[in-house]
Order: C-alpha cells, then sequence, then structure tokens
C-alpha cells in the first residue's frame, strides 16, 4: 500500500512538471497580458493611449528591485494574483491604479512562467534608448523653484514627459514612498536618496 501511495505520488509530481514545462507562456501573455501590457513599440509613445505600463517599463523597475530572477519571479507572480498598491513599483501607479486581481483566472504556475518569460525578454534597448532622454531632474521638477517637489509637480512633470492628462492621476501611491518622512513634499535629501537608490539597483 505504501509503494502504490509513494509511486502516485511520484506520477502527481512528474506530471506537475510536465505540465509547467508545456506552459505556452507566449500565448498567456497574449490572451490575458497584452491587451493592457503593450509590448508595440510605436503603440508605447502615444502615452495617453495606454491603460497599463507597457512590458518593458514594468520589467525596467523590477530589474531595478531585484537582481536576483528568482525573487523577481516570485514577487511578480504573486502581484499579478493579489496585487497591493503598497508593493507597487511603477509610479505609474498613480495614473492606472491598482491592476486587476488574477487570482482564479490564471494559476501561479501560469503567472510564473509569464514573469520568467518577462524578466528575459524586457525591457528592450529600444524602450531604454528612449527613456534616457526624458530622465528628471530635481530642477525639472521643482517647478516653483522652492527647493521642494510636492505630489502635483511630480505628476505634472510626468504629465508633460508623457503627454498625460494631469486630471488622470488618481492617486499618489509612489510619491508618497519617495516623501520620506511624510511631510507631504521631497526635498532634494530625499530626490537624491531616491536616485542614488535607482543607481545602486542599475548597477548591481
Amino acid at each position: 500500500m505504501k509503494t502504490n501511495k509513494r509511486l502516485l505520488l511520484a506520477m502527481i509530481a512528474i506530471s506537475t512538471v510536465l505540465s509547467a514545462s508545456e506552459i505556452d507562456t507566449g500565448k498567456l501573455y497574449e490572451n490575458y497580458c497584452v491587451v493592457c501590457h503593450v509590448t508595440d513599440l510605436e503603440k508605447m509613445k502615444d502615452k495617453a493611449s495606454l491603460i497599463a505600463p507597457p512590458a518593458d517599463e514594468i520589467m525596467e523597475h523590477m530589474k531595478y528591485e531585484f537582481e536576483n530572477k528568482e525573487k523577481a519571479v516570485k514577487f511578480m507572480a504573486e502581484y499579478m494574483l493579489t496585487p497591493d498598491p503598497k508593493k507597487a513599483l511603477c509610479a505609474s501607479i498613480e495614473t492606472f491604479g491598482v491592476m486587476p486581481a488574477q487570482k482564479g483566472i490564471i494559476t501561479l504556475e501560469e503567472a510564473e512562467a509569464i514573469s520568467s518569460m518577462m524578466f528575459d525578454k524586457y525591457p528592450r534597448k529600444e524602450f531604454i534608448a528612449d527613456e534616457v532622454k526624458g530622465r528628471m531632474t530635481f530642477e525639472k521638477l521643482d517647478v516653483n523653484v522652492d527647493g521642494s517637489i510636492t505630489a502635483k509637480e511630480y505628476q505634472l512633470f510626468r504629465a508633460t514627459k508623457n503627454n498625460i492628462d494631469p486630471s488622470k492621476f488618481i492617486n499618489s501611491y509612489y510619491f508618497d514612498r519617495l516623501d520620506l518622512n511624510g511631510d507631504g513634499k521631497m526635498d532634494r535629501e530625499e530626490y537624491n536618496i531616491m536616485r542614488e537608490e535607482k543607481r545602486r539597483k542599475k548597477n548591481r
């Protein structure tokens, strides 16, 4: 009886591995992701028409945050299934809001397969080249030159850079994370901390 039970468990394990290896990530992305997270570089240029951050932008932020692929895939898969605005890595959450939970729509294995494919493929060099041209500076953000940056100034810069209607900013989740002391604005020291953290993660 014990032998049969062990054999059954082994067969289930093999079946699970085979099922995971047979996941068609391209088809999954096409069916569940690309309608929101576009991959067409030309479509990305029309920022006002986007309804979610493109795949390249997502992975640019992911790779700033995670050097290790395994940790990145785990984070992304869990976020897909049960999104949490407090864990969002893209500033675009302030315009697009929190993505719909995919739990019950795709499995954890499918979410991991999609995440792994995205980590390997994005961001592309063409996307990074376009992004570098519009990099922000403290001076660009501090519109009224008072030595600090408010959420509205931060959002105005992003709206101008990406050709987005400023009224589309529906929250300040991302900016609130940059406002380290919680006084409603980002001073130069907080800005420098943010930039240094981005550089550190990029150069790991």
